[in-house]
């Protein structure tokens, strides 16, 4: 009896995980179908919203036609409804294919495109008239905020909201029937992964359960007839799990929903965490790996980065001023080449990578307002001072990779030349004389939470991050975490298709990108609660501030603009997958086929859609030379997406890569070459290597690299002395020169943390 008990269990587990596998593919699937639709209007919208880019880089193309759960980066275009649209997991949006639109005519009716061709060519029909030119039955140019009859005539000029169409209202089924597979995968999901009693055998009815992601508890009864949790309709959105909850450790986050489904627990089953820090206690790697290694770890805390990072010495709190100047005074004096020269720096690197900031509004607001201030305790001066501390830091790099320092007028000067203010960015670190100021003012400015103490947070938070301080960019980051919660929750509706609002979008996606790869490494960190309103924000469109058509505005006109703003965006679409490899694959248990292969196929599917639909002027090759980049900014811009390529082929074979080390009797040939895969993706990032080491002072996220590479070298080193010879077969050539520059990078690091001083410490001990 109870054999055949143990046998119907051990049948029904499995028969609940192949279902689980079946309906995440046919989710996977579902989302694609959603998004083939929106694959057309990816480079047309694009040039919408920003414009060709230099050299009609940015002109219409056609994309890839994605397979199932393709990722396909669409722009953000002024008509899209939802900057979501860029991941399979599409928002619906009115939005319709270009090429099977609807026209509207002036009473709101419509005809079909599809009979266009049996027609004769018509003049121009608005799609939508103004209620003015409606009321009068005459043509209306549809000219936007006002057309040009009321613009002329200075009447009121307003546009009905677009009726939806059948086809609006079947994608909107499409989009339920996808919400309701994601629901259901959850819960099975987690009925797998949560121990139960042995004993709990019988189904017994479900007691309520609460839904622990929205903001107020919410109580469901589960559905009698299927036994499966069932979620309200206008929860979905709050329960679906965000970027960066999925990124946690089980220990941090709560189960979702309580299953009714009394599922036998999966033995052996392990969460794996993205944490490279992790590896190094990993049962195997613990018995691989040299026992001075292994003894000296043990005798660190679990998480000895962040006991080593607090117990360092804070930032020297004395400012070296200008000599012959006074310490009230010295920023009045500074030359005014100097002041522009800092600022130009500052927006011509890092604003490209993290534009938390308007470079128009800077330069005829903020620096205006600071000046005429005197550099007061102010906002406005703070944000000018920690622009000039970064742009210390981006002079650095400027001569560290011997480029010449940006101007507004073409130059023929090639090379790294001093100017005459070099002397400003002689501090060490670069530039703590103005964030020293800065940070003087923030004991009068500390109570604000509007969106400019979120970007003085952010800017504060670059900084300590490239000076390699990842506990004091943690914390100022929360601090820009608590200023977007604050301004969302006091904000009945935000705007985000003006530009108060998409500045609120840019602060708000650049604090939880951050916060997200500093606590995913360092994962017992508390988290800030920003992630709830993920589903809630869209990606930023970068839309113009305001201007008048006056000189300046051309003088801030930069053609490379549009390139990293999509180069942004095709960053943040890649951590959103990295989210998807994490929520698919990474469980390990003592089973053939574990992960599925059919899931872990479809992860590479999606990684390689997403290299495939960049644009034109962001593809990379695996022959890229980042030598003839015109600017420090170019060099990153490549090495990081070619990095990240390769980050997302290594992650997606680590849990591979785990099983083979605990589990080889499990392991088949197909599993092993999934590792082989892994760890050739683990090799050579351009990120850790050649220019961008040069330029160490400009490499975004230093920590986050330095960390991967303490767990590669774990790694390699741990295959390499593995009993298992099928493992070894899988180490890619040339690993031990990669591990070498690996340890380089470390050292180099090393000299600004404590805590990745340890890390090369304990490093060194696998050769002893």
């Amino acid at each position: 009896m109870g054999a055949s008990q143990q046998t119907g269990g051990a049948g029904h587990e499995v028969g609940v995980q192949e279902t689980v596998e079946r309906l995440q593919f046919t989710w996977l699937a579902s989302c694609a179908q959603v998004a083939r639709a929106y694959t057309s209007v990816v480079i047309t919208a694009l040039s919408c919203a920003q414009g060709e880019g230099r050299d009609g880089q940015f002109k219409s193309r056609k994309t890839v036609d994605p397979r199932p759960g393709s990722v396909v980066i669409v722009v953000p275009a002024a008509r899209l409804s939802s900057s979501h649209a860029i991941l399979p997991h599409i928002t619906p949006s009115h939005a319709e294919l270009p090429e099977r639109q609807a026209s509207y005519d002036g009473d709101g009716s419509h005809e079909d495109g599809d009979e266009s061709s049996l027609k004769k060519p018509r003049s121009f029909m608005a799609t939508l008239a103004c209620d003015i030119c409606r009321s009068r039955k005459t043509r209306c140019d549809e000219d936007r905020p006002s057309c040009g009859y009321c613009r002329s005539m200075n009447l009121a000029c307003r546009y009905q909201a677009p009726r939806a169409t059948k086809k609006d209202q079947s994608m909107a089924v499409a989009i339920n029937a996808i919400r309701r597979l994601e629901s259901k995968i959850e819960d099975l999901t987690t009925a797998i992964n949560t121990p139960k009693p042995s004993s709990a055998l019988a189904f017994s009815p479900a007691p309520a359960m609460m839904d622990h992601h929205s903001p107020n508890t919410v109580f469901s009864q589960s559905s009698p007839g299927s036994h499966v949790a069932t979620i309200p309709p206008n929860n979905l959105q709050r329960n679906r799990l965000s970027i960066h909850e999925l990124a946690m450790p089980p220990q941090v986050v709560g189960t979702p929903v309580k299953s009714p489904l009394p599922m036998l627990e999966v033995h052996s089953a392990v969460d794996l965490s993205f944490s490279q820090h992790r590896v190094a206690l990993w049962p195997a790697i613990k018995q691989i790996l040299p026992s001075d290694f292994v003894s000296a770890r043990a005798e660190l805390p679990e998480d000895y980065i962040v006991d080593v990072e607090t117990c360092r010495l804070p930032l020297p709190m004395h400012i070296d001023r200008p000599y012959g100047t006074e310490s009230e005074s010295w920023l009045m004096s500074l030359p005014q080449s100097a002041v522009k020269g800092l600022a130009d720096a500052y927006f011509a690197v890092f604003h490209r990578s993290m534009p938390v900031l308007d470079k128009y509004h800077f330069f005829s607001s903020t620096l205006g307002m600071a000046m005429e201030k005197e550099f007061g305790y102010d906002l406005e001066s703070a944000l000018v001072l920690n622009v000039l501390a970064l742009g210390c830091l981006a002079v650095k790099v400027h001569e560290e990779g011997d480029f010449a320092l940006p101007s507004r007028q073409c130059s023929t000067r090639r090379g790294f030349v001093q100017p005459e203010w070099y002397a400003l960015i002689t501090d060490d670190p670069p530039g703590l004389n103005f964030f020293n100021e800065a940070r003087k003012r923030l004991g009068f400015l500390m109570c604000q939470n509007d969106v400019q103490a979120g970007q003085f947070y952010m800017l504060s938070t670059l900084y300590y991050a490239q000076i390699l301080r990842p506990l004091d960019s943690w914390t100022t980051v929360n601090r820009a975490a608590l200023c977007c919660a604050s301004i969302l929750t006091r904000t009945d509706t935000v705007d985000y298709e003006t530009w108060e609002g998409d500045m609120l979008s840019r602060l708000f996606w650049c604090t939880l990108m951050y916060e997200t790869v500093i606590t995913q490494e360092l994962d017992l960190l508390p988290h800030s609660g920003l992630l709830e309103y993920e589903p809630d924000i869209p990606l930023p469109k970068f839309a113009q501030c305001p201007r008048p058509k006056t000189s300046i505005s051309g003088l801030l006109t930069d053609e490379d603009d549009s390139l990293f703003n999509f180069h942004f965006l095709a960053q943040a679409a890649h951590r959103i997958l990295l989210t998807r490899v994490k929520q698919s694959i990474y469980t390990f248990a003592e089973k053939d086929s574990y992960p599925s292969p059919s899931l872990t196929a479809e992860m590479h599917h999606q990684l390689e859609q997403w290299r495939a639909n960049l644009p034109p002027s962001l593809q990379f090759s695996d022959q890229d030379d980042v030598s003839d980049s015109p600017s420090p900014a170019h060099v990153i811009a490549k090495a990081m997406l070619r990095s990240r390529y390769l980050v997302a082929k290594f992650h997606i074979g680590r849990p591979f890569l785990y099983k083979a080390l605990h589990a080889p009797a499990y392991t088949n040939e197909a599993e092993y070459d999934e590792v082989r895969k892994g760890l050739r993706g683990g090799m050579y990032w351009p990120t850790t290597m050649g220019l961008c080491t040069q330029m160490l002072s400009a490499l975004p996220i230093k920590f986050g690299w330095c960390c991967q590479c303490f767990g590669q070298v774990l790694l390699f080193h741990a295959v390499a002395r593995s009993p298992d010879r099928k493992l070894r077969e899988t180490l890619p050539g040339g690993w031990r020169e990669w591990v070498t520059i690996m340890m380089t990078l470390i050292e180099s690091c090393a000299r600004s943390s404590p805590g990745i001083a340890k890390d090369y410490e304990l490093l060194r001990l696998l050769d002893a």
